[in-house]
């Protein structure tokens, strides 16, 4: 095959990826569809992941839909947080109404969520949001049991690692431009343990884009990255068969979506005509003139991470071109398009008015009331086809409009324009077709509520050096090892050790489980199968698709990674697992509404994580040497944030400034049965606090009493008390 032919036929195979802009306003959305967007995605007033955007009330919503679909572009509802169990119950109210409307999919991040909208509305579209932090096949692969048919993955993946992806037979969406968290979607609670506004619930206050410092060093913005700018591997991704191109931004101006999407239109149609898009400088200039963060880069699609990719200096947005703007809301906003219509009239003094239009190859013909003669002078052709082809305010314009009259008739404006409304109306049903909404209640969580008989203490550790001291206690059921530390131990030794004193031990898989490190960890899961350990933790998503097959649901355990917010959600994990974890984004009260509290998990202490990133702080700051250890970096308040790299996958754990510690609560959890297991978590403590830190917990399980353990640090509860925003 010739080199021509070879080009030819890698044309005919290449797929026109869909290009998916952002909308917090109804102007958004119009100018999206103006500027060539194929869907646009956007949030109602409630349960989005943008809560301060303005989002759209009922009727514009609506008005979008039927805005987008007369042009045969798509809208998705942002439905993606994680929702309380009074909050499903309002789901119905708001996506009835949408659905009935042609709504094109919704996307999710809440996994009780899923199941209700597929037992409401079976035919519509579930996307998993990048909120869920799926990052492999194997997780894309759980998902299609769950009827999601598109993921969006994590913006760290590889373009190598997004092609597994896709080859599950699931769509790929992928943000192609716009702001980037630091963190992992999804994986990211700064802000909701530093202020209560959490990034699960829409309400991220942002405080990675604030100053940090490495001590001795000065405070730089090591946690902010630089705007993602994809604009020259669009022909890359689009040979990759990613099928979906996300912008970011739906807390921006309408003017920013309008001009991003025409310049992304312009360069992802011709690359499908002619095989490459060299960038003209004046579209890059036009984009680094609408709302760019301290600079621009491509993201992860080519690189694991780089401090090239962090705006150091400052995370501000540069100037934005007035005139800029100015052109694309003159090109883009200014008016909104419309459906060329043909009408043919006949108003014939005596006889019912008839009026029939036309668009898209659909015809309506409709009857009005009878034209009257004139008794002075009778209207033209003219001045009638004047009155009817004023379409104000429709989805419409008249391009032609024939009118067959005796010369004599007479009628009121106001009947004519009822003519016209009733034409027109019943072309737009024709146009947009509705669905009806099936009447199938929201099913109630039906589960035999258990209350555990005698709960258990178990401890998780990420080094062996306090294991002898801690299987010697009394009070510890059972310890949970990292499975890599587990295997690069003796781990024979340590099974027997625990078997002979009567303990147990459990494996925690990694915390982040990218699709580039799957086989290695599946070949090491086969490998800790074969030792007598008891079960092992899952951290997320991919977690839980990797490790099917491999250890039974008895020894499966959901951790704090798989957020359970609701009843709707628990019911699903247990149907998956032996048990799940308490939220530590809910609050006491919230605990007690479990289903089954002795298939709950309650961590009473810990370091909680507050970011898992693929950049590394250490390697911007100072330069990475791949040693271990932690390591900190402070925030302008002076509060000191540990940070522990794990270098055999290369992403790093940021923790919280101070531990959680619920001790003064564990009295009243014991008296009413919150939870069936309580954990200790230890990661970043030396093996001398672990012990006495563990001891004092032992003391107060087994006699009531308080050894405080903490002379010289602070310690949080959490979201006790309140839970988050």
């Amino acid at each position: 095959m010739s080199a021509e032919e070879k080009k030819t036929t890698g044309e005919q195979q290449r797929k026109a990826p869909e290009l998916l802009a952002p909308a917090g306003e109804l102007a958004g959305v119009i100018g999206a569809v103006n500027a060539g967007a194929d869907a646009v995605y956007l949030g109602a007033e409630a349960f989005s992941a943008r809560a301060y955007a303005k989002n759209l009330n009922a009727e514009e919503l609506l008005e979008a839909l039927d805005y987008a679909h007369i042009f045969g572009r798509k809208i998705y509802l942002a439905c993606n947080i994680l929702l309380r169990d009074e909050e499903l119950k309002q789901i119905p109210r708001i996506i009835d109404p949408l659905y009935e409307h042609g709504l094109d999919g919704i996307i999710v991040q809440d996994l009780g969520l899923l199941g209700l909208l597929h037992e409401r509305y079976p035919e519509l579209p579930l996307h998993a949001s990048t909120q869920m932090s799926v990052l492999s096949a194997a997780g894309a692969e759980w998902l299609k049991k769950l009827h999601v048919s598109r993921v969006v993955p994590g913006r760290e993946l590889s373009l190598p690692e997004l092609r597994a992806m896709k080859a599950q037979g699931i769509e790929v969406e992928c943000f192609i431009h716009g702001a980037m968290c630091y963190s992992y979607s999804g994986r990211c609670l700064l802000s909701s343990l530093a202020g209560g506004r959490s990034g699960n619930r829409g309400r991220c206050a942002g405080p990675c884009r604030q100053p940090y410092r490495m001590p001795g060093m000065k405070p730089q913005y090591a946690l902010s990255l630089k705007d993602m700018w994809s604009l020259h591997a669009l022909g890359k991704m689009i040979d990759a068969g990613i099928d979906s191109f996300k912008i970011e931004g739906r807390m921006k101006a309408p003017e920013y979506t309008a001009g991003v999407t025409a310049v992304y239109r312009k360069y992802i149609d011709r690359y499908l005509a002619a095989g490459s898009c060299e960038v003209e400088p004046e579209d890059v200039k036009r984009l680094e003139s609408l709302y760019l963060r301290s600079g621009k880069q491509e993201g992860y699609l080519f690189r694991h991470n780089g401090r090239e990719m962090v705006s150091l200096g400052s995370p501000a947005y540069g100037k934005v071109s007035e005139a800029e703007k100015a052109r694309v809301h003159e090109s883009y906003l200014k008016a909104r398009q419309s459906v060329p219509v043909q009408m043919h009239a006949r108003i014939i003094s005596g006889e019912p008015m008839v009026l029939s239009v036309s668009a898209g190859g659909i015809r309506v013909s409709v009857k009005g009331a009878l034209a009257e003669a004139a008794q002075n002078r009778p209207m033209s052709g003219e001045a009638f086809a004047e009155k009817l082809s004023k379409t104000g305010g429709t989805l419409f314009r008249v391009q032609n409009c024939r009118v067959e009259t005796d010369g004599a008739a007479f009628v009121p404006v106001g009947k004519l324009n009822e003519l016209r409304r009733e034409a027109l109306a019943g072309l737009q049903e024709k146009l947009l077709p509705k669905r009806q909404c099936a009447d199938v209640p929201v099913q109630q969580t039906a589960w035999e509520k258990k209350v555990p008989a005698k709960p258990l203490l178990r401890i998780g550790l990420k080094d062996t050096g306090a294991v002898p001291q801690l299987l010697a206690m009394r009070s510890v059921e059972g310890l949970i090892l990292e499975m890599d530390v587990f295997l690069r131990s003796d781990p024979k030794r340590l099974c027997d050790t625990a078997i002979a004193a009567g303990k147990k031990i459990y494996l925690r898989l990694p915390e982040i489980i990218r699709q580039k490190d799957t086989q290695l960890i599946r070949n090491r899961l086969e490998g800790a199968a074969a030792y007598p350990v008891h079960g092992i933790y899952l951290n997320g998503i991919d977690a839980l698709g990797l490790c099917a097959g491999l250890f039974p649901k008895t020894q499966r355990h959901g951790d704090q990674g798989l957020y359970v917010f609701n009843q709707r959600t628990q019911a699903l994990v247990l149907s998956e697992m032996e048990s799940y974890t308490h939220s530590i984004e809910q609050s006491g009260k919230e605990w007690e509404h479990a289903i089954d509290p002795a298939s709950a998990e309650l961590i009473l202490y810990g370091y909680l994580p507050v970011m898992y990133s693929a950049n590394c702080a250490l390697k911007t700051l100072r330069g990475c040497s791949r040693q271990e250890g932690v390591y900190h970096i402070e925030d302008e308040k002076g509060h000191s944030f540990p940070i522990l790299p794990v270098h055999e996958y290369c992403y790093n754990v940021m923790y919280n400034c101070v531990p959680l510690s619920l001790h003064a609560e564990l009295p009243l959890f014991l008296k009413y049965g919150t939870a069936g297991v309580y954990r200790l978590e230890f990661t970043v403590e030396r093996t001398e606090q672990i012990l006495r830190i563990a001891q004092a917990y032992a003391e107060l399980w087994e006699n009531g009493l308080w050894n405080a353990p903490f002379a010289g640090g602070d310690t949080t509860r959490g979201h006790f008390h309140r839970g988050a925003e």
